[in-house]
């Protein structure tokens, strides 16, 4: 999928909600909430899912049980057909092209704490009793930051985009753990934002694109 247009276009027509983004980037594994950036530039179409291993799954730690990596596998099947998760206007005659589908599985804190660790061993000999406490402090806290977060790249080309004024999203259904969607949208016509939940799983683009 040709990224570099997808992220071009959405950098650019962000720019005016760069705040919001930021305040919303501090809570990005919030349970229940996943992200979603759709951008539409000429016939194309592109929608980035960014979601918590929780809103999937029921969990954020790797999946290393027989258990937890069939329900891993299962979900990622259910992403690889887009009708799982979203629906675009008909009337926009939309094909598409290209999908990937990843799941990032690891720590955000990983060199932090491993920095953490230098520092004890470096004051070992006079705090033994406060490292220990700390090393096991710090290890249940590594734990705890561990995330998974399932990323889906779709790529389209429709024969008339301008048509797309709707886009439903069965992924409520597909995966009853989500509570809510944090959609950012950009068009050549603007930008906007969406909060989308089960309750009303739809977006409206009319004279949005």
């Amino acid at each position: 999928m040709k990224k570099s247009i997808y992220y071009s276009l959405l950098m650019s027509a962000m720019m005016s909600v760069a705040a919001a983004e930021e305040t919303r980037q501090v809570d990005k594994h919030e349970h229940g909430v996943g992200e979603l950036n759709i951008a539409v530039e000429g016939s194309a179409i592109n929608l980035e899912f960014m979601i918590p291993g929780a809103d999937i799954v029921g969990f954020e730690y790797e999946a290393k049980s027989d258990s937890d990596i069939a329900l891993v596998n299962t979900a990622l099947s259910k992403f690889q057909d887009f009708e799982n998760i979203f629906t675009l206007s008909s009337s926009g005659n939309c094909n598409l092209v290209d999908a990937e589908i990843e799941i990032n599985q690891g720590d955000d804190h990983e060199d932090e704490h491993d920095h953490e660790d230098e520092h004890d061993h470096e004051d070992e000999h006079e705090h033994e009793d406060e490292h220990d406490h700390e090393d096991e402090h710090d290890h249940d806290e590594h734990e705890e930051e561990a995330h998974n977060e399932f990323v889906a790249h779709y790529s389209f080309t429709c024969g008339n985009v301008k048509e797309i004024d709707r886009i439903d999203f069965p992924y409520f259904t597909t995966f009853p753990n989500s509570g809510e969607l944090e959609i950012q949208f950009v068009s050549e016509v603007g930008s906007t934002s969406f909060e989308v939940e089960g309750d009303k799983p739809f977006i409206d683009l009319k004279g949005k694109i």
